[in-house]
């Protein structure tokens, strides 16, 4: 699809989606399902739907994940683990409380075959096309996000540093190689990112504490292993989501992992450009991989201040 084809397509669906807002219907939901993809996919296609069904006028229902992929140790537990500590169905309806055999049940690929009707279960795996062009209407729903997280009873142990500005670097390996640029990371953007990190915050002095996420052996990292960094390979994957939510600073892969961590972390978040688009409160790494480092070093300055501030018991995050 040309860019001029993808650019009348994306009005059209505005157009389409905005012409429903003011329409007023009884009865009209939507919920997300049908994916057995990895984790941070199907955190992010939920999140794209609640967010389209607040937009559109109607009603979010929760599907609880039910085949997620990549569940390397077999735990039979898996899914419902995610369910837990994600906690994306606190406040809402559940599936298992609609009576299903009183509504139209649709099955859509796309948000634009949404229409408001009454007494209608639209089930979509995800609103991605909606969301990719209205990204920054996420930040309606963000506090709201993170209160569901906030609400979890399932939560890993953290074991940051809180006198230091910790910075979660994630590199997607795995299913991402140097022959698919579209999702690798290289090691000389790591490097560069750790350069411009420390050389924006050379004078504030502040410790930093750099923890790298991903999966392989050190020896697939010699060239960014020095001091001060700490490795985490082949981590239990909800103690890593955790710690990249928890982080001071979140240094995104091309990942749908690190882009649903993102959404819910109170941290600053670097965004590595990839198909699903930033937020304007991002901050945007460049061709060069160099990033707004006066932008990025005020947003430090902001985040040592509300340390400060805790330790001296005088405010709360």
């Amino acid at each position: 699809m040309s860019k001029v084809t993808k650019e009348v397509h994306n009005l059209w669906d505005s157009l389409c989606w905005f012409r429903q807002q003011s329409t007023q219907v009884n009865n009209c939901f939507i919920t997300c399902s049908g994916k057995t993809d990895g984790a941070g996919a199907q955190i992010q296609a939920v999140l794209s739907t609640i967010l389209f069904a607040h937009e559109l006028g109607i009603k979010y229902v929760h599907t609880p994940f039910k085949t997620i992929a990549h569940n390397t140790e077999n735990d039979k537990f898996y899914e419902a683990k995610w369910e837990s500590l994600m906690n994306l169905g606190f406040g809402e309806l559940s599936i298992s409380q609609m009576k299903l055999d009183k509504l139209d049940i649709i099955h859509v690929d796309h948000p634009r075959e949404v229409r408001k009707t009454e007494n209608t279960l639209y089930v979509i795996p995800n609103c991605h096309k909606f969301v990719d062009i209205y990204p920054d209407l996420y930040l309606k729903l963000l506090p709201k996000f993170r209160h569901k997280y906030a609400k979890s009873t399932y939560k890993p142990d953290l074991y940051f540093d809180p006198s230091k500005i910790n910075v979660a670097i994630h590199i997607r390996r795995g299913d991402a190689t140097q022959a698919r640029p579209e999702k690798y990371t290289s090691n000389y953007f790591v490097s560069t990112i750790i350069r411009e990190c420390s050389s924006a915050l050379s004078d504030l002095g502040v410790g930093l504490a750099f923890h790298i996420y991903s999966e392989g052996n050190k020896e697939e990292f010699l060239d960014i292993a020095h001091s001060g960094i700490d490795f985490h390979l082949n981590e239990n994957i909800f103690t890593t989501f955790h710690h990249m939510v928890s982080a001071d600073v979140l240094v995104m892969a091309k990942s749908s992992f690190s882009y649903s961590a993102a959404l819910f972390s109170k941290g600053i978040i670097i965004y590595l450009p990839f198909w699903h688009k930033p937020l304007r409160d991002w901050i945007m790494v460049n061709k060069n991989d160099t990033f707004d480092k006066r932008r990025f070093k005020d947003m430090v300055r902001q985040k040592l201040a509300v340390k400060l501030n805790l330790f001296s018991g005088c405010s709360h995050i």
